[in-house]
């Protein structure tokens, strides 16, 4: 299934100088992020606002992964200097120092997990997450039938939604939908995933979350079921000049290829190596 690339907490760290703590405020630099001139901005927040960007992600079952604490953090940034609660809007967060911070507050436990990523956890309080990416469908087929009915109805622009999974569900929640009333946004994450990889109600297009009908994946199976070659709808192409093989000249070109292919065992190839070779 599909997958947005998001990168972990400590990929997103850069070669930044010490920064000393403190409360809240702007710390410029001279590269990267936002930049006022030559001049960088980066928000500092204090613990308290740390523990607090947490407790908010408790009170949406979601599990503080750092990636999703660095966004909320700058989302609440955005929304104290009111610019909105786009995360895009607000200063960047140096993950360095947010995780020195998540370190010395002594309400907090960081506890590292697949490798390179952290789990941020309150000590005084019990994690209760939806795991939003479990194949188990704990949902209604009610909300399921409401779900491919709304995104059915979509046209126009309206199609087009956030392409990563947590951007998507704030979408949809803040869209106070009927079938997602009192749903935590760790749910609809949930949803949102469960819609992508196992419902067929969701799809991606050039980055997008679209209803499925517009997904590529959906045009790829339209084109596989009349035999014909696939062609992205939302980009313009140009017509083939490679001639169609035939199903003989396929079989022989295959034949030729396995025959010659030492890699990664003789007489097998990887797929992605078809097309090139072919």
């Amino acid at each position: 299934h599909y997958r947005p690339h998001i990168p972990t907490f400590p990929a997103l760290v850069m070669a930044w100088p010490q920064q000393k703590r403190g409360g809240s405020r702007l710390h410029s630099k001279q590269s990267g992020g936002n930049r006022t001139g030559n001049k960088t901005s980066f928000f500092n927040p204090s613990q308290a606002e740390v523990v607090a960007a947490v407790r908010s992600l408790y009170a949406d079952q979601l599990e503080p992964f750092g990636r999703i604490l660095l966004r909320r953090v700058r989302e609440r940034c955005a929304a104290a200097q009111h610019i909105g609660c786009n995360a895009d809007d607000a200063p960047l967060v140096d993950p360095k120092y947010l995780h020195r911070i998540c370190k010395s507050c002594e309400g907090l436990r960081v506890r590292p997990v697949d490798g390179n990523e952290i789990t941020v956890q309150l000590l005084d309080q019990p994690a209760v997450f939806v795991d939003v990416t479990s194949p188990l469908d704990p949902y209604p087929p009610q909300l399921w039938a409401a779900a491919a009915a709304y995104f059915g109805s979509l046209r126009g622009k309206d199609v087009m939604l956030p392409g990563g999974r947590y951007a998507c569900a704030q979408a949809l929640a803040s869209a106070g939908l009927p079938f997602l009333s009192g749903r935590s946004l760790g749910e609809v994450c949930h949803i949102v995933q469960l819609a992508v990889s196992h419902k067929k109600i969701l799809g991606y297009i050039d980055g997008n979350m679209v209803p499925y009908s517009h997904s590529e994946e959906s045009v790829k199976e339209k084109c596989a079921a009349w035999q014909q070659p696939f062609c992205n709808p939302t980009k313009q192409q140009e017509p083939t000049s490679w001639p169609y093989a035939t199903w003989e000249e396929t079989r022989a070109c295959l034949s030729a290829i396995l025959r010659t292919s030492c890699s990664p065992e003789a007489g097998v190839i990887t797929v992605s190596n078809v097309k090139r070779l072919f």
